[in-house]
């Protein structure tokens, strides 16, 4: 996928149309940027008045909320602190007798007196260090084991007759403790020490235990809607009460501010919440309302103004088309005509019924198209007759060439060798004359071409016996593409003659027929005695020479006496499909030679100069 910017770009330079919607859009974009800063502003504004009416709301419900603690605080400061409630626990024997029976059942009138006139208190209690036992207003007397080796209880002690808040999560104590409220989720229990001002390893615990939901009736009062919900807080972000016990509150990013917009996990949609904080407790109370409620009126607001918007954009686009089809279309019929008289179709006519100075352009045009075709047709046939002459040239010089090298090779066998073999290759080489001196047929099919050549091959095998053996691999696909004749037999004869002359056992030639890269590959390669490095460069640039630019078939003479066969096949490649046709050299000294030739699929008619070639090859 293209970067936007350089396709934008690229778009700005090339259309008159895309210039002119620009131009009417970017008038537009003043009013559409004071458009959406007053929609943004009024938005900010929304929220700033809604942030401090909730917060003025959520510090009354933490006042309340303070209060209540404040409360707590006074009465817990009044018990430990009392002196005949210190009196009953003084004793220090690990188990009860009945002195600490008679005692601890004082202390229960006391707790449940004073639980009845705060009758708000879930639970008044007293845990004795030394029996282990909690005195409860609720439930009488209870041994619980394993309480002093709590940490709050070790908090407590070092926390210098400080009061101290427990607040139980849901597994932090053991089935049996939570039996107890103190120690059972969804309650908070103020703690301090007995006698407090009073050194000792151990000290008895007054417990003052407060139902959550008695603080959750504080948090109801500032809910209005369903989907509104509000937490209480300790410092760390324990859950105190809530709308939902079961619901963890929204995490809040440390160090914003006691307002923040986000998204909701859940279903996404963009909630506000609001923090506020006790400068007493430090406890904090966070409300969570949706924002669709607050900007239900800003939302209407900004939907008109949106369609205000895409209406002036439409407005524009139709008035830059309008403008468009008056001037620069015109200008792009001109432009899509000399386009297709470039790359060749010059029958192109632009139609018109102006009267105007387009009109007088777009006439001017179709005769000018009209005088090249006939210029460009002129001219053209003259070099299709001179190209074809050329071919019909190169085509004859290499019947002979080949057959005086054949008739050598027949000479030589008919002194070596019995008149059977002799018959062999003169029929072998008589169906190659016969393929090869074809009239009016200048491409065959690679299976035929193959065919053609085997049976120069076997005239080959003939002479050299033995020593020499040959591998075709030809590829299913590659079987009926065309390809012009006699292209690979001037190859596969300087393989054997000029590599494979000299070795006397175990000579190989290889063919090889493929697709690769879009085109048809064909490659002739032998284990001969290869060519030097000099002369392989020497070979390559005089083959590189061979072009068919600027409509001249060579640029160098047609006689020449050495690199002839190589010559005439990279020629008659060049000739015939067009510079998209090529031939390459390959060769280790000692090791063998390959030469690969490629060829555009589809012969002929599917090269860049199609006319030429196909005039060619009639």
């Amino acid at each position: 996928m293209p970067p936007i910017l350089p396709s934008l770009t690229s778009a700005y330079k090339r259309s008159v149309q895309f210039r002119l919607t620009s131009y009417f859009l970017i008038i537009l974009i003043p009013l559409v940027a004071v458009s959406l800063f007053a929609s943004l502003r009024s938005e900010r504004i929304l929220e700033r008045k809604v942030n401090e009416q909730t917060t003025i709301a959520l510090s009354s419900a933490m006042e309340a909320i303070d209060m209540t603690m404040d409360n707590l605080e006074n009465m817990s400061m009044a018990l430990a602190t009392d002196a005949n409630l210190n009196e009953l626990l003084r004793r220090d024997d690990p188990h009860l007798t009945a002195e600490m029976t008679l005692d601890f059942n004082k202390v229960l009138n006391h707790l449940s007196n004073m639980n009845s006139v705060n009758n708000y208190l879930t639970q008044l209690s007293i845990y004795h260090a030394y029996s282990e036992t909690v005195l409860s207003s609720k439930y009488g007397g209870r041994r619980m084991d394993e309480l002093l080796d709590q940490p709050w209880y070790r908090d407590l002690l070092q926390s210098g007759g400080k009061r101290l808040l427990l607040i139980p999560s849901t597994d932090e104590f053991s089935s049996y403790q939570q039996l107890d409220p103190t120690f059972k989720a969804g309650y908070v229990s103020l703690l301090r020490a007995m006698d407090p001002f009073k050194p000792g390893e151990r000290k008895h615990v007054l417990f003052i235990t407060l139902s959550a939901n008695h603080l959750r009736k504080h948090l109801d009062t500032l809910v209005h809607a369903d989907n509104e919900r509000v937490y209480l807080l300790t410092p760390d972000n324990r859950l105190i009460a809530g709308t939902n016990p079961n619901e963890a509150p929204p995490p809040w990013t440390a160090g914003t501010d006691d307002m923040l917009i986000r998204q909701s996990g859940p279903s996404g949609e963009p909630e506000m919440l609001v923090r506020y904080r006790s400068q007493a407790s430090g406890w904090s109370i966070m409300m969570v309302k949706p924002a669709s409620a607050m900007y239900a009126e800003t939302s209407q607001l900004r939907s008109f103004m949106y369609v205000i918007i895409s209406m002036s954009f439409l407005l524009s686009i139709a008035i830059s088309w309008v403008v468009y089809q008056g001037i620069a279309s015109p200008l792009r019929t001109l432009a899509y005509g000399m386009k297709q008289v470039r790359i060749g179709r010059l029958d192109t006519t632009l139609p018109h019924k102006r009267e105007d100075e387009f009109g007088y352009l777009m006439q001017a045009f179709n005769e000018m198209a009209s005088e090249q075709k006939h210029l460009i047709k002129h001219n053209y046939e003259q070099q299709l007759l001179r190209l074809k002459a050329e071919l019909r040239v190169m085509q004859s010089q290499i019947n002979p060439h080949f057959l005086y090298n054949t008739l050598d090779s027949i000479y030589s066998m008919a002194e070596n060798y019995e008149a059977e073999e002799i018959t062999e290759m003169v029929l072998n080489l008589s169906k190659f004359f016969r393929l090869s001196l074809s009239k009016g047929q200048d491409e065959f099919t690679v299976e035929e071409t193959i065919e053609h050549l085997q049976y120069y091959l076997r005239v080959q095998q003939i002479r050299f016996v033995d020593r020499l053996s040959v591998s075709i691999r030809m590829e299913e696909a590659c079987k009926q593409h065309h390809v012009l004749k006699l292209l690979l037999q001037p190859i596969v004869e300087n393989a054997i003659l000029h590599g494979l002359e000299q070795k006397r056992k175990d000579g190989q030639v290889a063919i090889d027929c493929r697709e690769e890269r879009g085109k048809l590959r064909l490659e002739v390669s032998d284990n001969g005695k290869g060519i030097g490095a000099d002369r392989l460069d020497y070979i390559r640039s005089e083959l590189a020479k061979l072009s068919v630019q600027a409509d001249k078939v060579w640029e160098h003479e047609i006689r020449r006496h050495d690199l002839y066969g190589l010559w005439n096949v990279k020629a008659r490649l060049k000739l015939y499909y067009g510079d998209s046709a090529d031939m390459t050299i390959d060769s280790v000294e000692n090791k063998g030679t390959s030469v690969v030739l490629w060829i555009p699929i589809g012969g002929a008619y599917e090269s860049h100069d199609r006319g030429r070639r196909a005039s060619a090859a009639e």
